[in-house]
């Protein structure tokens, strides 16, 4: 009897390590199970709409970042990100709980997390870039990209999360008019 209860222990045991080691070599790098799990906390998620290559004077981009307590859009001109207009609105949790949860069933954490693939620069240099990150303080958790002539990093629904994120600035339309990023 004693030896079969040892058995079953050894087993246990064995299982419970292909489970770690599973778990360990699964999901998304850093991105935590659940979007929905930041709702909490003061990380942020953004999207950069990258507009086509051109002259730095003349190279626009927009940055939607989504948090607890704010939504922010940036429109950019040129390379080194000098920021030309911005606006905030205000947010609450509940709202950031709801977008977080609609991001995470589009496949927002979907993706090709491979280092040697995150550079999206000149990929589609008539188009337009489109990244998508989940940030905490400093860090950057993740980062996956998509463009508007095929390919990228990113596997998700990105029509449906690039509208999720528009949705999240009102007069979203207005702000990045004339700017060659609808």
């Amino acid at each position: 009897m004693r030896y079969f209860v040892g058995f079953l222990v050894a087993l246990a045991l064995i299982v419970g390590v292909f489970v770690l080691i599973l778990r360990g070599f699964g999901g998304h790098r850093g991105v935590q199970s659940q979007l929905t799990d930041y709702a909490q906390t003061e990380t942020v998620v953004r999207m950069t709409i990258e507009g086509k290559v051109d002259a730095d004077q003349d190279h626009r981009s927009a940055q939607i970042t989504i948090g607890r307590s704010s939504n922010t859009i940036n429109l950019i001109q040129g390379y080194q990100g000098n920021v030309l207009k911005t606006q905030s609105y205000n947010s609450n949790e509940d709202a950031y709980a709801t977008f977080l949860r609609a991001l995470q069933l589009q496949g927002f954490a979907r993706g090709n997390t491979d280092p040697a693939r995150q550079d999206s620069r000149g990929v589609c240099p008539t188009g337009k870039v489109y990244t998508f990150e989940v940030i905490t303080g400093s860090a950057t958790v993740q980062k996956l990209w998509t463009t508007s002539c095929g390919g990228g990093t990113f596997k998700g629904n990105q029509q449906m999360v690039r509208q999720l994120f528009r949705n999240q600035i009102p007069d979203y339309t207005n702000f990045i008019a004339g700017a060659g990023l609808v």
